[in-house]
């Protein structure tokens, strides 16, 4: 499989810190990676840098296109940790599917028809008018999942996704993710464990201790 993502003698962190150097790691579109570590390891600033939010601090960070062509644009997405939002902001769950979508999307008709087929594939078709502040945490989950992927993303970040789910979501996370989730997008997965998650489909990157 051709490479979407490639760092090569990365050096990762902020102004004031290096978190980790002379990094190496390459990423095959279509890949299940499970990044596990502990607390402090990089995760999240691996995470972040792959996003664009923070800069590369050294070495070289790759991103490629479908042809294997070097690209600056890269369709990502990223599902944050639902403990990391506001529960009581006014919003709906239709109206969180829908600032996923493309702006090149125009129309009411055909974004309510994107958000209807996004949330009926998630199991949340009558929740639609539902404030967020009223979902369950794996109903906001699902949502949040069904916005990530309304993009049809090339690849897809997901920051810990079972925190803070009961034990029920999280047997049924990995059937969801797979229902969802198209065969050809990249999943990245953030986990301190893999214990709801393992599969033989999850190739493992461990970072330990910096």
């Amino acid at each position: 499989m051709p490479t979407i993502i490639k760092l090569e003698d990365a050096s990762l962190g902020y102004s004031d810190t290096l978190v980790r150097e002379h990094f190496d790691w390459s990423v095959e579109r279509g890949a299940h990676w499970a990044i596990t570590g502990p607390n402090g390891c990089g995760k999240t600033t691996l995470m972040r840098t792959i996003l664009g939010l923070i800069p590369l601090r050294g070495g070289r960070l790759v991103r490629y296109d479908r042809a294997g062509q070097e690209t600056s644009r890269l369709e990502m997405s990223y599902l944050p940790q639902i403990n990391q939002l506001d529960r009581h902001f006014p919003i709906s769950v239709e109206e969180v599917i829908d600032s996923g979508l493309p702006a090149e999307l125009r129309g009411r008709g055909a974004r309510r028809e994107a958000v209807e087929q996004l949330a009926a594939e998630a199991g949340l078709s009558s929740l639609l008018a539902q404030p967020i502040g009223q979902l369950s945490g794996g109903q906001l989950q699902r949502t949040l999942l069904a916005r990530a992927l309304a993009s049809q993303p090339e690849l897809l970040i997901l920051d810990e996704p079972l925190s803070f789910l009961d034990r029920k979501y999280r047997e049924q996370f990995d059937e969801l993710l797979y229902r969802l989730v198209p065969s050809e997008t990249t999943l990245l997965l953030v986990t301190h464990d893999l214990q709801g998650e393992a599969s033989a489909q999850w190739q493992v990157l461990a970072l330990g201790q910096f």
